[in-house]
């Protein structure tokens, strides 16, 4: 346990709401039995990760001014109220703001959380710690999906015991939480070179990868339970438990991974999350489109692949961002979290379309072939000599509150 701290747990809850109830609860919550269409849903739900677009900014704002502890905390009641609201709320001039505020809090809170390792951390010990780091987020999404899996038909006391488990974080995050000093500015010559820097050389490719490879997964998991019931006839109660066994199958991973990375790099450990998922989902289109005898088993079987490999994918983005991004890791995790929102708002707004025009059905295979862009995107990234060196200094570490 030498990589683990007890402020973990409240990062567990970030999970548990960022990829345990949010993806189960919105889509179905929204939908409402049918009564509303796949566009609606993919409004809202982009809505919720519209919010975390805001991350990169006010993660590294807070850094700045030495304000991460107080920002981490205070997302928890936040989240918390939205949740409520969510519990309540029966308009989508309600669930929108809503969305917002819900998503946005939860990214910023991963955002910064991620400081209190890179920044309070020597370099040596990344790879292990965030690993670790990562593997309480996955806890957290277990505990999330158990209760999806238990109040699917009934979603108002789901959201309420969520937002009161969700709102205990701002206690349980105070426990030896680092306290970091203000993020040193950036060099003159990494302000004038930034924006050229983030679109060429390894940083550029390394975003244009992560981008594709979020909008194809996000396109499934956004709407998990809808896409498993309109094809393969699965109810949304045993789809969370499907997602919830490929979740804990992915926590476990999570080590894992981290112990891969250091062997072969990261960039192996996304193709290998990468190409797992392509498996899942390509599976999952041939067996709904070509409506194969056995497809419930198959599209079940996938799902548990997907939610498995989703471990690999961001195990290795972490470390590949706070390894070449040209500036303080504050604002390294702030780019990671908004990648992922707008790979899921992408994945959210432009296949709503499609599921409209053609059924839930069809984003397998919509999702499958964003995906081999992705791992064709990154094939400069995968070997483990491009990560030889690849790291920046570390920058607003406390020396006197690392433990």
């Amino acid at each position: 346990m030498k990589w683990t701290q007890p402020w973990y747990v409240a990062y567990a809850l970030v999970g548990m709401m960022m990829l345990g109830v949010a993806p189960i609860f919105i889509p179905l919550s929204v939908e409402d039995g049918g009564k509303n269409g796949a566009t609606l849903v993919g409004v809202v739900v982009a809505a919720f990760y519209a919010g975390g677009l805001l991350a990169p900014v006010l993660g590294s704002l807070a850094d700045r001014k030495g304000l991460q502890r107080g920002v981490f905390l205070w997302s928890f009641p936040v989240m918390a109220l939205a949740m409520i609201g969510f519990a309540f709320a029966s308009n989508v001039w309600i669930w929108v703001p809503l969305a917002l505020i819900f998503g946005g809090a939860g990214s910023l809170a991963g955002t910064v959380a991620g400081l209190f390792i890179v920044e309070a951390r020597p370099m040596k010990e990344w790879n292990n710690r965030l690993s670790w780091f990562r593997l309480a987020y996955g806890v957290g999404q277990v505990v999330g999906l158990i209760i999806a899996a238990l109040a699917a038909t009934q979603l108002r006391f789901g959201w309420i015991l969520s937002a009161v488990l969700l709102a205990t974080g701002f206690f349980l995050g105070r426990a030896q939480l680092p306290r970091l000093k203000p993020a040193a500015p950036a060099q003159p010559s990494t302000r004038t070179s930034g924006v050229a820097t983030l679109v060429r050389g390894k940083i550029g490719v390394f975003l244009l990868t992560w981008l594709l490879t979020m909008m194809g997964v996000q396109t499934f998991f956004n709407v998990v339970p809808l896409v498993m019931r309109d094809a393969f006839a699965v109810t949304p109660s045993m789809s969370s438990i499907l997602f919830l066994i490929g979740a804990a199958l992915g926590t476990l991973c999570y080590p894992l991974a981290g112990t891969v990375a250091n062997k072969t790099g990261p960039g192996a450990v996304l193709l290998l999350g990468v190409g797992a998922s392509i498996i899942a989902f390509g599976s999952m289109a041939i067996a709904a489109m070509g409506d194969v005898p056995g497809k419930a088993v198959i599209g079940s079987a996938a799902l548990v692949v997907a939610a498995t490999a989703y471990s690999f994918e961001v195990v290795a983005a972490t470390l590949m961002v706070v390894k070449i991004y040209p500036g303080p890791e504050g604002s390294a995790m702030g780019l990671l979290n908004g990648i992922i929102a707008l790979g899921a708002v992408l994945g959210a707004l432009v296949p709503s379309f499609l599921a409209q025009a053609f059924g839930y059905s069809a984003l397998p295979a919509f999702a499958c072939g964003v995906l081999v862009l992705a791992a064709l995107a990154g094939l400069p990234l995968y070997r483990r000599s491009t990560w030889r060196g690849a790291a920046p200094a570390p920058t607003g570490v406390d020396s006197t509150s690392t433990r």
